[in-house]
C-alpha cells in the first residue's frame, strides 16, 4: 500500500518545491510607497500678460525607488461654506492652453531632485487671477499585489497667478469677528475671522488679535496676541475663508488631547502655576489685519467682546467668604455676650455686697 502511495507523494512535493520561489519572489515584488516633496508649495507669481514667464518647481523623489512621473495642470474648486477644497483631476483649467513644461514627463531616482521649469504665456487680454493644480502623478499605476495592495501616487502643487495689468483691483474685507459664544466658564476662547475678497486680484491677508480687559486704556499692554492667518494663506476673488484663533492661557482651561487610538478627550486642568491668569470680567479682542492692495499695506481693524465668568469658582468664594463672616460674627457674638455675662456678674456682686453693707449696720432706738 505505501509502495503504491510514494509515486504521489513525491509528486506533490516536486510541486509545492516547484512553487515556493515563486511565490517568495510575488511578495518581494510589492509596489513602494509614493514620497515625493517640492518646493514652493505653493506657487505664486504675478504676470504681465505679453510677456512669457519661466518659473521652477524643484521635486525630490523621498521614496525607495525610481519614479516615472508625469505633470499636468488641473482645476480646482473652494467651498466657502466649508473650506474644503477639491480637485477636478480630470479637467484642465482655462489658463491651460497658455502653460507648458521643460519635461511633460520625467524619471526621478531615489533621493534626487528634479527641476522642472513651468512657462506661462498669457494673452494681452488674459483675466486678472489664475488658480490651477500642477498635479504630478506617477506615468501608469502598479498592478496590485496578491494581497490586493494597490498604491496610486500623485501630488497637487496649487498654482496662484496675479496679473499686473490696468483695472486689477486687491481688495479686502472681514466679513465676520465673532466668538462662538458671548460668555464663558473657563478658557479657551475661539475667536474666527471671516475674510472676504471683494477684488478681482489673489490676495494674502495676515496680521493679530490683541486680547484686553474691557475698560483698560487703549495704548495699555494687551493680555496676550495670537496671529492671524498664521499659515499665510490666500484668498481667491469672490470667495470668503474663515480663520480660526484660541485664547487659552488662563486658570483653569480645558485642555484637548488625542490618545493614540485617535480618541480626543477634553478636561478641566487646574495648573496651580498659572494660578495669576484667572480670567474674569468682559474682555475684547481687537483684530488688526493688513493685506497688499499692489501699492502699500492696507489695515483692517475691527472689535468683539465677551464675558468670562468662572460662577462655579465664584459661588465657592462666596460661601467660603460667607462662611468666615459667619465665623468672625459667631465669635463677636461670643465675646459680647461673654463681656456682657461677666459685667452682669460683676454688677450683681456689687448689688449683693451693698445689700450687706445696708444689713449689717446697726440700728440707732430712741428711748420713750
Amino acid at each position: 500500500m505505501i509502495r503504491r502511495l510514494l509515486p504521489t507523494l513525491l509528486v506533490i512535493v516536486i510541486l509545492v518545491a516547484a512553487l515556493l520561489p515563486a511565490t517568495a519572489h510575488a511578495a518581494t515584488a510589492a509596489p513602494t510607497d509614493f514620497y515625493l516633496q517640492v518646493t514652493p508649495s505653493p506657487l505664486v507669481t504675478t504676470l504681465k500678460p505679453g510677456q512669457p514667464t519661466e518659473l521652477e518647481l524643484k521635486i525630490r523623489n523621498a521614496g525607495t525607488s525610481t519614479e516615472n512621473l508625469k505633470i499636468e495642470p488641473r482645476s480646482f474648486t473652494f467651498n466657502n461654506s466649508t473650506g474644503e477644497v477639491h480637485l477636478d483631476d480630470t479637467s484642465p483649467p482655462d489658463i491651460a492652453q497658455w502653460v507648458n513644461f521643460s519635461a511633460q514627463t520625467f524619471s526621478i531616482k531615489p533621493g534626487d531632485w528634479f527641476t522642472q521649469k513651468v512657462r506661462i504665456a498669457l494673452p494681452k487680454d488674459a483675466g486678472f487671477s489664475y488658480s490651477f493644480a500642477l498635479l504630478i502623478s506617477r506615468q501608469s499605476n502598479p498592478r496590485p499585489t496578491e494581497g490586493g495592495r494597490l498604491i496610486k501616487g500623485s501630488l497637487a502643487v496649487f498654482t496662484l497667478v496675479n496679473v499686473d495689468r490696468p483695472g486689477a483691483t486687491r481688495q479686502l474685507q472681514v466679513a465676520h469677528f465673532t466668538t462662538p459664544k458671548k460668555f464663558y466658564e473657563y478658557l479657551p476662547t475661539g475667536l474666527d475671522v471671516s475674510f472676504k475678497n471683494t477684488g478681482n486680484s489673489i490676495v494674502q491677508p495676515y496680521g493679530n488679535i490683541y486680547l484686553q480687559r474691557s475698560g483698560s486704556k487703549t495704548d495699555s499692554d494687551p493680555i496676550t496676541t495670537l496671529s492671524v492667518n498664521e499659515k499665510r494663506s490666500y484668498i481667491l476673488p469672490g470667495s470668503v475663508r474663515t480663520v480660526h484663533a484660541n485664547w487659552d492661557d488662563g486658570f483653569p482651561a480645558y485642555k484637548t488631547t488625542t490618545d493614540s487610538s485617535g480618541k480626543v478627550t477634553t478636561k478641566l486642568v487646574w495648573d496651580w502655576s498659572k494660578v495669576a491668569d484667572l480670567r474674569i470680567g468682559k474682555y475684547t479682542a481687537k483684530l488688526v489685519a493688513v493685506y497688499n492692495d499692489g501699492k502699500r499695506d492696507v489695515p483692517i481693524e475691527q472689535e468683539v467682546s465677551f464675558w468670562v465668568i468662572p460662577w462655579k469658582i465664584l459661588i465657592g468664594i462666596t460661601l467660603v467668604v460667607l462662611l468666615v463672616l459667619f465665623s468672625i460674627a459667631s465669635l463677636i457674638w461670643r465675646i459680647v455676650k461673654f463681656t456682657r455675662k461677666k459685667a452682669h456678674r460683676r454688677a450683681a456682686k456689687k448689688a449683693d455686697k451693698k445689700t450687706d453693707s445696708v444689713s449689717d449696720k446697726p440700728t440707732d432706738k430712741t428711748d420713750e
